[in-house]
């Protein structure tokens, strides 16, 4: 059975998982969207939870599934590593990065992406996600390519060409767009 760990009980190993800053209030381009309000709580669930106090690391196993506000991110693994030294509003252990891995899927009500892996950076407020990565919006609009990178702060994503096909070529950016009837 899955165990719901709360982020409020793990203020050893996940004392802020966003502490980069509020969230800016507009909306990015066609298919952003995955702005995070940092002052919502966070709530992770997954089947096991390894803390490696040494290392400064948090391991979630087993369908993570963590969410905040409306952005939601959902593998198999979660790798959290803090800075002990660091202090984030009078709090020792800021986290420093979130690696996710295994079918990787970040959602929001405004879209969603999917990738094997993705690198979130706390500092610059970034996520990167690779090895072929598909972005949606609506049930629609969808772009495909090798890696993906999303602002938290300002909801901005940028998608990338992936690498060399067998066949020598490279692989490309590729999207499929609905314009919509409302103006």
């Amino acid at each position: 059975m899955k165990r719901i760990v709360r982020i409020a009980l793990l203020s050893l190993a996940l004392p802020l998982l966003t502490d980069a800053g509020p969230a800016a209030a507009q909306s990015a381009g066609a298919l952003g969207g995955f702005k995070v309000d940092s002052t919502l709580p966070i709530e992770i669930s997954a089947d096991a939870l390894e803390v490696r106090q040494e290392e400064q690391v948090a391991v979630f196993t087993g369908s993570v599934d963590a969410r905040q506000g409306g952005v939601r991110m959902q593998a198999q693994r979660l790798v959290v590593t803090y800075d002990p030294d660091s202090d984030s509003d009078g709090q020792a252990g800021a986290i420093r990065r979130v690696r996710a891995e295994g079918e990787v899927f970040v959602s929001s009500p405004e879209g969603a992406a999917e990738g094997n892996w993705a690198d979130y950076d706390v500092a610059s407020s970034t996520i990167l996600m690779g090895d072929t990565v598909t972005l949606t919006q609506g049930a629609e609009n969808v772009l495909a390519g090798g890696s993906l990178s999303i602002n938290l702060d300002t909801g901005f994503a940028r998608i990338e060409s992936g690498g060399i096909r067998a066949d020598g070529t490279r692989e490309r950016v590729s999207g499929i767009f609905f314009p919509s009837s409302d103006r």
